[in-house]
């Protein structure tokens, strides 16, 4: 199981061992800044788990955890958020990541499914095809900030200062939120984070998104 510290010095993605700096106890720096309390949430241990249906990392909780440090000084604001106080997304070695998605050709096998992400959430339609998983070229893991994980009746899932609730592999940079989890957030529904999204962000997602579908397992 993960723990919120890294055990072992993080590396660099040619696979040196980044620069660190010990500041205390349980405090470690990578140059001059100094890396929170980092941990996994529930939600997002169950969710990317290896051989299912989203995105997951063919490698250990820890080893995740090492890369995420390691990646912290090049974090950016999630997508809809104004700076680093709320939600960050940061970009991780691609190595060893699974997408969860299939690009839709006319001859997919389409399957539509009634789900929930959790039981206190609003049931959606889920779409699903068959047929070979994207390649991961890039990488990210976002991870949201205690305060935020408690807003809207949220919970925390440890005491940490941020914890990993998605992991993102796709074949293009920068790739686009998922259009309902926007909503989901824009209209504070049950386990959405309160945030606001422009028009051209709502209809970057819906284009990119109408080409993909989920992984069928």
């Amino acid at each position: 199981m993960a723990g919120g510290w890294f055990r072992h010095p993080p590396e660099n993605y040619d696979g040196t061992v980044a620069k660190l700096q010990h500041g205390g106890w349980g405090v470690l720096k990578n140059d001059d800044i100094q890396v929170p309390k980092l941990g996994w949430s529930d939600f997002a241990r169950k969710r990317y788990v290896p051989g299912g249906d989203h995105t997951w990392f063919d490698g250990t909780g820890d080893e995740l955890l090492n890369r995420v440090r390691s990646g912290w000084p090049r974090r950016r604001p999630g997508q809809g958020r104004a700076d680093l106080t709320e939600v960050v997304i940061v970009p991780v070695d691609p190595a060893g990541f699974v997408c969860g998605t299939v690009l839709v050709t006319p001859e997919a096998k389409l399957t539509a499914e009634l789900v929930r992400r959790q039981p206190h959430e609003d049931a959606y339609v889920r779409v699903t095809a068959a047929g070979p998983r994207e390649e991961a070229h890039f990488a990210n893991v976002v991870l949201y900030s205690a305060a935020t994980l408690e807003q809207n009746d949220g919970t925390r899932s440890g005491d940490f200062d941020w914890e990993m609730v998605a992991l993102l592999a796709a074949p293009v940079a920068d790739e686009p939120m998922d259009p309902l989890t926007m909503a989901r957030n824009m209209l504070a529904k049950p386990g959405g984070t309160p945030c606001n999204y422009t028009a051209e962000e709502f209809a970057a997602a819906i284009w990119y998104w109408s080409q993909r579908a989920a992984a069928e397992v």
